[in-house]
């Protein structure tokens, strides 16, 4: 990690939330050097701090994962919670493909400490169990979503639990292979509006308009995903 990183994460630590930002460097390690480099001196000198202070914090490597683990999962409840609830029944479905497939969506979790994640789960039940937690309360969420859409005749879907396990694999390799897919797209600025265009013929509920595209544009909060 390079230092101008090192630097900026020296002068968060000053703040009094010292946890958070201690996983906040985690993270940073993770998305720059893979968790293999994860190690407590390794978190500590990139923090500018001393090794006790993360055990005192954590305790241990696998423990300090299962703190990312019930973090993320408390900041996709507050992503639940941003569901949007005002509109049209239609405008609210096409609002909420957009957070699904949005930046701020992907960002919660990307790729690569999602897979370190998935791999201590195969070792810890405590992360298994956390992981099981919020993989449930996301399918939950889409579930009640869609079941309010099929009530309002706004899709054709038979089956509103499937359709959701089929909506959360739509995003999450959207989201965690979108460096490969974009590249793959014949308008890679345009990715994040195919997905949704796609997650409605998937749902039996028409075209994206123009009028909706305009929408999902001119909303702050619900960017595309943009070409890196």
């Amino acid at each position: 990690m390079n230092s101008v990183i090192a630097g900026r994460t020296r002068s968060r630590l000053k703040a009094d939330d010292r946890r958070d930002q201690l996983l906040d460097v985690l993270v940073q390690v993770i998305r720059a050097e893979g968790y293999e480099q994860v190690t407590m001196a390794r978190l500590a000198q990139v923090a500018g701090v001393n090794p006790s202070l993360l055990m005192h914090h954590f305790g241990s490597r696998e423990k300090l994962m299962l703190a990312l683990v019930d973090r993320t999962l408390q900041r996709y409840t507050q992503l639940f919670r941003q569901m949007p609830q005002q509109g049209s029944a239609r405008e609210r479905l096409v609002r909420v493909l957009g957070l699904l497939f949005s930046r701020g969506w992907m960002d919660t979790l990307a790729a690569p400490e999602l897979f370190a994640i998935l791999a201590l789960a195969q070792r810890y039940e405590d992360v298994a169990v956390a992981m099981s937690h919020m993989y449930r309360r996301y399918h939950k969420v889409l579930t009640q979503e869609l079941n309010f859409q099929r009530q309002q005749q706004c899709i054709r879907c038979d089956n509103p639990p499937v359709a959701a396990q089929m909506l959360m694999a739509l995003v999450e390799g959207a989201h965690y292979f979108s460096g490969q897919l974009q590249s793959l797209a014949d308008n890679a600025e345009h990715y994040g509006e195919q997905l949704i265009r796609h997650a409605l013929l998937m749902l039996g509920a028409g075209p994206l308009t123009q009028d909706e595209q305009r929408l999902l544009n001119d909303e702050p909060d619900l960017p595309f995903i943009q070409e890196n």
